[in-house]
């Protein structure tokens, strides 16, 4: 899968996710930490990445790298207040692990090990819309067909998340609630 599907996942749950007292100058870094989570598992890092995908691509690895994450930032009194708390602690953490289930909706034929280090089952739930685009083929037909298929389909996620927010906010500006 490209950076494109994952990203607009990651920026979907970024918009569910978003504290109502978010300034507007700070929603694209918010936003921007979202995508940066949705791509962790394919950093290009040495032993992480495609380059060690078994590791990189373990739920309990990344359950793991979660969970330090998490226990660096609760200390963080900006943190608690002024991100959003449990809520975008959730929401990060889904949109973090939503990397996995969407590399396995693709038929490389290879699946991805979820299960590492304790099982070498892997997960592979293709869908036939959905191709590999290998690196040197990325600047091809095939790869921009691939970006394009991608992007029209995660964008779809984006805007369906982007009209419940508002539906969500138009509600409760409309009976006096505070909730998005």
């Amino acid at each position: 899968m490209t950076q494109i599907g994952h990203a607009l996942t990651g920026a979907a749950i970024g918009v569910l996710c978003k504290p109502d007292h978010t300034p507007s100058r700070w929603l694209a870094a918010y936003l921007g930490v979202f995508l940066l989570l949705s791509n962790i598992p394919d950093l290009p890092f040495k032993h992480w990445g495609h380059d060690r995908y078994d590791i990189s691509h373990s739920l309990f690895v990344n359950l793991l790298l979660i969970a330090v994450t998490v226990m660096a930032l609760l200390p963080l009194k900006a943190f608690r207040s002024q991100i959003g708390g449990w809520k975008t602690i959730g929401g990060g953490s889904a949109a973090w692990l939503s990397h996995l289930l969407l590399d396995s909706f693709y038929n490389h034929g290879y699946g991805v090990a979820i299960f590492w280090p304790f099982s070498d089952a892997r997960l592979a739930l293709p869908m036939p819309w959905f191709s590999v685009v290998t690196k040197p083929a990325y600047f091809t037909v095939e790869g921009f067909r691939e970006y394009l298929t991608e992007f029209a389909f995660y964008s779809l996620l984006l805007i369906a998340t982007l009209i419940i927010r508002r539906a969500r906010a138009t509600n409760n500006s409309q009976t006096g609630g505070t909730r998005p």
